[in-house]
């Protein structure tokens, strides 16, 4: 993976962020980090849309970004579902999972794009994490990231990723039971992790509603309550103690911690209840809203633990070009550095994306090389045509040569007064006028062989098969005019042209996503190969193929059959022109 780097973008509620990670075998950097405030909508899917939209588009056009990228999706626009299964054959897991799932989701999951993760296994049943979402809703996400310049590959859940970096940190390696408490704008997230798994537990209560609060009290804008909030809570206020405003701000403060605290305090007895009196043994916080040291204070007050921030960025290496002039990024970077260790250790993630939208993706992004393919294949006659034209022009030439000398052989004919003297004049003349429609003729025959074998051409490469193929360049191996003069005048020899054509196929497989890694390698060099066999059958067949002479097929180098599914291909062939 030397080289590879991957765009990941975190739509969350109150912000948009877009990572972009370089890997180097399975160490990661931070290559740059971009991060955008939005407010926080209320309950409207719409508006919500719209401000990622707008943000992502700023984003994307200020930083030139584009390319493939990972879309991470915040827990309070998916439905999600922990479940306790019967373990079963890897094969039989999703058909046991849907039932259950089925039973408990508000709406058919026919009706809806759905995934899940293991998240723990005791031998006998197994503890299920799924998450749903509308196929509408991902779709418009999908057309939003495409038109801001990027490609979506694939749209995770933001909850199980922390998870990821969490069984990483090293920092608190002497705590085996773990409290991760992510207190985002609209929900709060908290992940229980012990070694033989984790659980995930979403409160619909964030930071967002204390701002509600002091809006509503004061009567202000929501982002002059954000301001004001922030201000108290890091002790930037100039007032007075005996100002009744800070009282209200103080009550209210207060009680919305006391919410978060009742809460947390609840999801860790259920928690206990679960695991049999297993308790965290500390807690560690994250998300926009812990940037503020009295909630952290308050946390740890109330829940009588440890409470250390966590900082995923004592993980990470910088590239030297990084500007790390963020305050903001340990609070927010964890999500996004879940997936990037998920890519450096080549686990699958969950994907939302439903796989229509996948398809239709991959092909947008395939439709400018296909395009550009079909342009040159369509120009390629051009250039024959331009050569023919000028074989006519000489041949023009030669003519009004002819023309020239018929005259001054008119001109003696005149003074001639011998009948057979005038009679041989006119034989030469004809004689001359047969050569010329000969080699007209001739030339014609060759121009109309040459335009079917680019016709077989283009058709074998909309053949079944090898429809995913498309065409470099053809090269004329010596000058087409030098094999046309070659030919013309020798009786019952064939107008034979060396060609070199060059190009690549891509090598699709089904359900890549679950193939094993392990026995992908050996599908893709068994596609790879009946597709090799095709195109090399296919262009033997050409009737106007002499003989194939050179074949050689790259899926490394020129070609990326193991990473990329592409192979590249040089071949050398002769055409016999006189078919």
């Amino acid at each position: 993976m030397a080289g590879r780097r991957e765009i990941i973008v975190n739509l969350g509620t109150s912000h948009v962020s877009v990572c972009i990670f370089s890997f180097n075998d399975e160490q990661i950097k931070l290559s740059d980090f971009v991060h955008k405030t939005t407010k926080p909508q209320s309950s409207d899917e719409e508006q919500w849309m719209d401000s990622v939209r707008e943000t992502l588009s700023e984003i994307c056009k200020e930083n030139k970004i584009k390319g493939p990228a990972k879309l991470i999706l915040p827990g309070s626009k998916l439905l999600s579902k922990t479940l306790r299964v019967p373990k079963v054959e890897s094969t039989k897991q999703r058909q046991v999972v849907s039932y259950e799932l089925g039973q408990k989701m508000p709406f058919p999951l026919t009706e809806m794009t759905w995934d899940f993760q293991v998240i723990d296994d005791d031998g006998i049943e197994q503890e299920i994490l799924a998450f749903a979402v509308k196929p509408r809703f991902t779709e418009e996400l999908c057309k939003i990231a495409y038109d801001c310049g990027l490609l979506p590959t694939h749209l995770c859940p933001s909850a199980i990723l922390d998870h990821k970096v969490l069984v990483n940190y090293r920092s608190l390696e002497q705590y085996h039971e773990k409290a991760l408490v992510n207190i985002g704008a609209k929900t709060t997230t908290l992940l229980f992790s012990n070694p033989s798994g984790f659980l995930v537990r979403t409160i619909n209560l964030g930071g967002s509603s204390l701002t509600d609060s002091i809006a509503e009290n004061f009567g202000i804008s929501f982002d002059k309550a954000e301001e004001l909030k922030i201000n108290y809570l890091e002790n930037r206020l100039n007032a007075n103690a005996t100002d009744p405003a800070l009282e209200i701000l103080r009550t209210l403060t207060h009680n919305f911690f006391n919410k978060i605290g009742q809460e947390i305090s609840r999801s860790i007895v259920t928690y206990k209840r679960l695991k049999k009196g297993k308790s965290p043994e500390c807690i560690l916080a994250s998300g926009n809203s812990t940037a503020s040291s009295s909630l952290v204070k308050f946390l740890e007050e109330s829940q009588q633990l440890p409470v250390f921030n966590f900082d995923p960025l004592e993980m990470l290496e910088l590239e030297e070009t990084f500007d790390e002039n963020h305050s903001k990024i340990p609070f927010i970077i964890s999500e996004p550095l879940g997936f990037a260790i998920l890519i450096s250790k080549q686990e699958n993630a969950l994907n939302l994306i439903p796989k229509k939208s996948i398809k239709e993706l991959n092909f947008k992004r395939k439709k400018v090389y296909l395009s550009i393919a079909s342009f040159c294949i369509a120009l390629l006659p051009i250039f024959t045509i331009f050569k023919t034209l000028r074989i006519e022009e000489d041949l023009l030439n030669y003519s009004n040569d002819l023309k020239r000398d018929l005259d001054l052989n008119n001109n003696k004919l005149e003074n001639l007064n011998s009948k057979k003297s005038s009679l041989d004049t006119y034989e030469n003349y004809n004689i001359k006028i047969y050569e010329f429609l000969k080699q007209l003729d001739h030339s014609n025959k060759i121009l109309y062989s040459q335009t079917r074998f680019i016709n077989s051409l283009q058709n074998l490469t909309q053949s079944e098969g090898i429809n995913n193929i498309w065409i470099d360049s053809i090269k004329y191996l010596e000058s087409f005019t030098d094999s046309v003069n070659a030919s013309v005048g020798i009786q019952d020899n064939t107008a034979l042209t060396p060609i070199n054509i060059t190009g690549r196929y891509l090598v699709e497989l089904n359900d890549v996503n679950k193939i094993d890694p392990s026995s992908r390698r050996n599908n893709l060099i068994d596609s790879n190969s009946l597709v090799q066999e095709s195109l090399t059958q296919g262009i033997t067949d050409i009737p106007q193929v002499a003989s194939l002479t050179k074949t050689v097929f790259s899926t490394e180098g020129k070609g990326d059959l193991f990473n990329r599914y592409f192979t590249h291909f040089e071949l050398e062939l002769t055409l016999d022109l006189s078919k």
